[in-house]
């Protein structure tokens, strides 16, 4: 093959090309498309290496995808206190009507994660595009093995007889009928990857998280039963997004 070519053919190609045809990369532009804020929600006092790899490219992949990450990070011994710190709340107030962030934070959305799920960004943006107001992702607990963080229908007599919910398995979640072959409603999900649109936390009255609700006291092993209770009680549907699949390891 002959490397020579007449340099008047090279230009007459260049002044030849239709330079409308070639499309800008796709990325923001901070000049016209407005930043979008996560607040991230993180209670806990230990995180692994494995968490810290994955924030920081979570971290790394927000602000080149035009979104402002915000940490609220908070510990205590009181896993129901820590999650309303988490919150902003005034704990030292028995305010019921105050809200989230004291009402002073401006955001898009409210993302919960629990140190020990293990993520990517491609995680958090299917969260971001869900149009539902709350939106959860799926992950394995490593024991036994197969069962999830999901409760579809909620069983009073399963959880007095046995202690515990009876959550999903992954094995049921895929052989159950799905809006789009993906989304589904759920009575409880545990709160270690979930996604909440702006105004919906607002909707709940303080203390947001707490041991136990009015009409059933289950409490003994979770954190998060009561405010999905309440947002339920306030019309809002938790739906949880079967293509977020993930696993929790506390190793």
């Amino acid at each position: 093959m002959s490397t020579n070519q007449n340099i008047d053919d090279i230009d007459e190609s260049l002044s030849n090309t239709d330079l409308n045809n070639f499309k800008e990369p796709n990325v923001p532009n901070k000049d016209t498309e407005k930043q979008k804020v996560i607040i991230f929600c993180i209670p806990g006092s230990t995180f692994n290496s494995r968490f810290v790899l994955g924030w920081s490219e979570l971290l790394l992949k927000c602000l080149l995808n035009n979104y402002r990450p915000v940490l609220c990070q908070e510990n205590d011994r009181n896993i129901f206190i820590e999650r309303n710190k988490c919150l902003g709340g005034n704990i030292l107030q028995d305010n019921k009507d105050q809200k989230p962030f004291q009402g002073s934070a401006e955001y898009d959305y409210i993302v919960w994660i629990n140190p020990n799920v293990i993520f990517t960004f491609e995680d958090l943006e299917k969260l971001l595009k869900s149009d539902y107001d709350v939106t959860s992702g799926v992950y394995t607990l490593s024991v036994p093995g197969d069962i999830t963080n999901v409760v579809k229908n909620f069983d009073h007599k399963f959880y007095k007889e046995n202690g515990t919910f009876n959550f999903l398995t992954n094995d049921e979640i895929v052989k159950m009928d799905k809006i789009d072959n993906r989304y589904f409603e759920a009575d409880f999900v545990d709160f270690g990857w979930v996604c909440l649109k702006k105004g919906i936390s607002e909707k709940i009255e303080y203390p947001w998280f707490e041991p136990y609700t009015k009409e059933d006291r289950v409490s003994l092993f979770t954190d998060s039963y009561s405010y999905c209770k309440k947002l339920k009680e306030k019309g809002v549907k938790i739906m949880v997004d079967s293509n977020i699949k993930m696993n929790y390891s506390e190793l």
